[in-house]
């Protein structure tokens, strides 16, 4: 059951800050001449007020005039404080700063300060705020191993996204139990996006770090893919959708009316105008599935389920109906290449399996470097890298990673790939979620989650999203 939090009575009465503070602040600034500012600042009132999405965070709604930001400070007992950063008025009166990263049952002291210009008046308030339990939907995480990254792991629970740190403490979740798989990720311009794979919406919920909806991003004319979309820090987003057509595949062994749906990939800009778009029908064949998959009267046929980009800005494009991964020229639109699947552009080498079955989460992991998760057909699923060679037509396995011979997912699973060589890999549907090292050897991993559908992870550096924009993550 939740604990219901306590919280100091909001502070509504009128505080005109100090001329001195104001004066100082100028000075600081460098003004050569001390004069009464043009404006007086003034403190209206502070909220600290819970979380309706989690109870181990709070929010300090600080209303002002003339005042630049606000921050807070908070710890609990013993501890030593923690800060939240600065957000900014941006000409407004109110601002909301959140306090994340809380323990569970515990009582903190939040200390809110301000800034003028260059000033920091501190301590202005001062509140008691009292965190609840978790939910019984999420299970007690563990860990085993040492060998971590820095920062936070972002986990696609399946009933809901739920962040834990390198101990495996939950430090921030949203129950969504809209489907078998959710899917959660964290991006450039430090918002989260939600979707869950039988979300009646069919869009992409965007939130802040409190949680709260505040947009929604789908495609422009046709249906929104579940599994894969990236906004970047300018607002701009790539988006996978679904477009389908009636074929007549009596000539391939199929039926005269079929449904074929492929991919399609949107470049949306932040006003939701398409600014470029790529369509599968465009350059997948239907002989590029096999026989058997040609006869039903519904085909997927392409299944894109993931998407990245190079150095130079190409599209990494994951296609699990045809076993392939693509390369795309995002100012062409032309393949580049293909790696798996009938057309393959390479040979695969030092690989036992001669390739990849119905796979996952395809991401860069170095100059001419691919990993992906290989869910294959049979047991085990396993986490692998390829070395490309696009001259020689080589694609050289230079890691697999099996988690053990029976760990297995149909679907789902993914990887996220770390500045400092490490990867992570989520099993779907096993809920096995694995660090590995730059050699590929198990380093570090979460326990408790067996059974549990993990369907994506993803390294975070913050759970502050002005912190996760400044380190690229």
């Amino acid at each position: 059951m939740r604990q219901q939090n306590h919280v100091r009575a909001s502070h509504r009465s009128r505080l005109l800050l100090p001329t001195l503070v104001v004066v100082a602040a100028l000075a600081a600034c460098g003004t050569d001449e001390i004069v009464n500012p043009p404006y007086q600042p003034e403190l209206l009132g502070i909220q600290v007020l819970e979380n309706p999405h989690n109870t181990i965070s709070a929010k300090v709604v600080v209303e002002a005039r003339f005042v630049d930001s606000a921050y807070v400070r908070f710890w609990r007992d013993g501890e030593a404080p923690r800060r939240s950063p600065s957000y900014f008025f941006g000409g407004d009166t109110v601002v909301t700063v959140p306090v994340l990263g809380l323990d569970t049952a515990a009582t903190y002291t939040i200390e809110t300060s301000i800034v003028i210009l260059d000033s920091v008046v501190p301590g202005v308030d001062t509140s008691v705020f009292e965190t609840g339990s978790l939910p019984d939907w999420i299970a007690a995480i563990g860990t085993q191993g040492s060998d971590t990254t820095p920062g936070f792991l972002a986990l696609s629970y399946e009933g809901g996204p739920v962040i834990v740190d390198n101990t495996g403490r939950v430090v921030w979740y949203r129950e969504f139990p809209y489907g078998r798989f959710i899917n959660f990720e964290a991006h450039q311009d430090g918002s989260y996006t939600l979707r869950g794979n039988n979300d009646s919406t069919h869009l992409f919920h965007v939130l802040d770090d409190l949680g709260e909806e505040v947009d929604s991003l789908k495609c422009i004319g046709l249906q929104t893919r579940f599994h894969d979309i990236h906004v970047f820090e300018d607002g701009s987003a790539w988006i996978f959708c679904d477009e389908t057509r009636v074929m007549d595949l009596t000539a391939y062994g199929g039926l005269a009316a079929a449904e074929v749906f492929a991919t399609v990939v949107q470049r949306l800009s932040p006003d939701g105008e398409v600014l470029w778009e790529w369509n599968a029908f465009d350059h997948v064949e239907i002989t590029d599935l096999p026989p058997p998959a040609r006869t039903r009267p519904r085909i997927n046929l392409t299944h894109g389920n993931s998407m990245a980009f190079d150095t130079e800005g190409h599209l990494l494009l994951s296609f699990r109906r045809l076993d392939q991964v693509m390369s795309v020229d995002t100012t062409t639109g032309d393949v580049l290449w293909r790696l798996g699947g009938v057309r393959s552009d390479f040979t695969f080498v030092n690989d036992p399996e001669g390739g990849f079955d119905g796979q996952h989460g395809a991401v860069w992991s170095g100059p001419d470097m691919i990993q992906l998760f290989d869910n294959q057909d049979v047991a085990p699923s396993r986490f692998v890298r390829y070395l490309l060679n696009p001259t020689a037509g080589t694609a050289l396995m230079i890691v697999e990673f099996i988690d053990t011979p029976q760990t297995f997912t149909g679907a789902g699973g993914g990887t996220d790939f770390f500045p400092n060589g490490h990867a992570a890999v989520t099993f779907g549907e096993a809920g096995r979620v694995v660090e590995l090292d730059e050699s590929g050897n198990r380093a570090w991993e979460l326990t408790g989650l067996d059974g549990v559908r993990v369907f994506r992870v993803q390294r975070i550096s913050s759970l502050y999203a002005p912190e996760r924009i400044a380190a690229g993550r």
